[in-house]
């Protein structure tokens, strides 16, 4: 994975949050249509064992993306929620939280229009305090305050615009032709950027125009161009 430069705007996010609730260590991500993690962000002591929790712990997590998802929760806590999974279940995931000294997480999940489309832990040691009520009644005054912020973010308009192309059954290659084209790219770009070969390059090319209802590329940037605007906060 290539190092991309830290997200100005999510760090704010991150130390607001981590000073606030007295913590030491955070996770953000953004969530896919999928329920994946896309994005992750890592401070602290979590970044030692992350590795360990996308390699199998993760389904054993109380707090996991389809769980909060499912639950429809904003905020939750591990000690306070931990009875979303089996205590077997529970219990071995209390391995991995061991073993990587998280003592308590507090997860913010960020919803727009019905679907969640990030979310940010907070993580104790045992050497942080622990989440207490007036913490918890600050996150959740400061939840709706990170949502509305992060809802004008322009990876979330590029995320809403995806969902849009895809209803029209565009594949994701599709879509990442698409988005080259509209980008002024030739097929011969897309060749190199995407590693395919010309004649898979100009498939996708028919397949994207067909799909749009369009003729050309002009016509194709205009309309890529008012969909984003449609779906723009």
């Amino acid at each position: 994975m290539s190092e991309t430069r830290p997200d100005a705007r999510i760090e704010e996010v991150r130390r607001f949050a981590l000073g606030a609730l007295r913590a030491s260590s955070s996770i953000f991500y953004w969530i896919d249509e999928d329920q994946h993690m896309q994005g992750v962000e890592l401070s602290g002591l979590c970044q030692q064992n992350f590795h360990l929790y996308q390699d199998g712990m993760q389904a054993f997590d109380p707090l996991n993306i389809p769980r909060l998802v499912k639950s429809g929760r904003r905020i939750s806590t591990l000690r306070g929620d931990n009875d979303l999974v089996s205590l077997a279940e529970f219990a071995h995931y209390q391995t991995y939280l061991d073993a990587s000294r998280i003592a308590d997480v507090l997860d913010f999940v960020f919803w727009k229009d019905g679907f969640a489309f990030a979310g940010l832990g907070i993580l104790k040691t045992p050497e942080d305090p622990p989440f207490c009520d007036e913490a918890m009644s600050f996150a959740a005054s400061m939840q709706p305050y990170i949502e509305f912020n992060l809802a004008s973010h322009p990876r979330l308009r590029q995320q809403r615009l995806t969902q849009r192309l895809s209803g029209f059954k565009l594949t994701r290659r599709e879509i990442e032709v698409a988005m080259l084209l509209r980008q002024g790219c030739t097929n011969h770009d897309v060749v190199d950027e995407l590693r395919i070969s010309l004649g898979t390059v100009k498939s996708h090319v028919m397949r994207v125009f067909d799909k749009l209802g369009v003729e050309n590329r002009t016509s194709l940037v205009s309309r890529i161009n008012h969909m984003e605007s449609e779906v723009a906060f």
